[in-house]
């Protein structure tokens, strides 16, 4: 989905382009620089030839900028040849104006390319600085290692085949990523208890998603991701919490991520049940449709082989390395 609106929206630039570069040119060679009064439209229609490579470079940087430019001096450099002037200034003002073309084409695209670098550079800074606090809080639970990298990657699993949109998408991993980061409120007394909590202990728990939620609101690139955060524990049927949200109420990034947690916790070793095989997980999953999760996110779950939950879980292996989903 990700790809192919990318290339629909690549191709529809270029036609934008290339549209523009054929009506400037066609009117530059059609009207003629006489009389007087042509000749002012002429010059007018000259100056629009700047537009398509400041157009390139916004759109496709310094590469697609230099090659927009060079066909519309292919061009104007046509046109000169056929009606070259005999005045000398304006020889010196069209030389002058196939320079500028060059020069309003390459300096945005550059500027495109630098300021699309800095972006990149911010967002890889911005996923490490989140990966580190996420390993963080992991490493407190100690068992759950790269529990939140895996409910990730199984989420954004869900959502590709789901057909969600690039922009929901993104807020759907952040949140799945961070949907536990609320805990950073439970003292270690109740979250690393190994019994059975008691009623107040149950309650300080279940704090956790609205505690992540009003960390996260404040952050703006994060506030989309606040909302799964904050819905990770409500169930389909509405005996969830913290608001008891029931069906379509839960939003949609919450009820993928449900089901890729509960499959990552029943497949992955922990002090109360050994890892479940992949057939054993995906019947308890199948046995809560319309319950805990939603139906049709159970049905695109089912649609994905075992072996491309395997893919994922081995990409992100705990520590003790057994990283197969039997």
């Amino acid at each position: 989905m990700k790809a192919e609106r990318y290339v629909n929206g690549r191709k529809t630039r270029i036609a934008v382009l290339i549209f523009t570069v054929v009506v400037v040119a066609l009117f530059h060679f059609l009207i003629p620089t006489a009389p007087h009064t042509y000749h002012k439209i002429h010059i007018v229609l000259r100056k629009l030839y700047f537009l398509p490579p400041v157009m390139a470079g916004a759109w496709f940087g310094l590469r697609g900028a230099a090659l927009t430019t060079a066909v519309i001096s292919v061009v104007f450099v046509a046109h000169a040849i056929v009606d070259w002037p005999g005045n000398y200034m304006e020889q010196a003002n069209q030389l002058g104006e196939l320079a500028g073309f060059w020069v309003v084409g390459l300096v945005p695209g550059w500027l495109f390319d630098r300021r699309r670098a800095l972006m990149e550079s911010l967002a890889r800074a911005n996923e490490e600085t989140l990966l580190a606090l996420v390993s963080a809080l992991d490493m407190r639970e100690r068992n759950t290692r790269l529990h939140s990298q895996r409910v990730r990657e199984y989420t954004l699993l869900l959502a590709n085949r789901f057909g969600v949109a690039e922009r929901e998408r993104r807020a759907i991993g952040l949140g799945a990523l961070l949907h536990d980061v609320g805990k950073i409120a439970v003292t270690d007394r109740v979250l690393l208890k190994p019994a059975g909590l008691t009623e107040d202990e149950w309650r300080e728990m279940r704090r956790h998603p609205g505690e992540g939620y009003r960390l996260l609101r404040r952050i703006g690139f994060l506030r989309e991701a606040a909302e799964i955060v904050y819905a990770h524990h409500e169930h389909y049927d509405g005996t969830g919490y913290p608001r008891g949200l029931k069906g379509e109420e839960i939003p949609l990034g919450a009820r993928l991520f449900m089901v890729a947690d509960v499959f990552d916790a029943l497949t992955s070793e922990r002090p109360y049940h050994e890892a479940m095989g992949y057939q054993q997980a995906a019947r308890v999953i199948r046995e809560n449709r319309g319950k805990h999760f939603d139906p049709a996110v159970v049905n695109v779950f089912e649609a994905i082989r075992p072996e491309e939950w395997e893919k994922v879980r081995k990409r992100f292996a705990d520590a003790n390395g057994d990283t197969s989903i039997r």
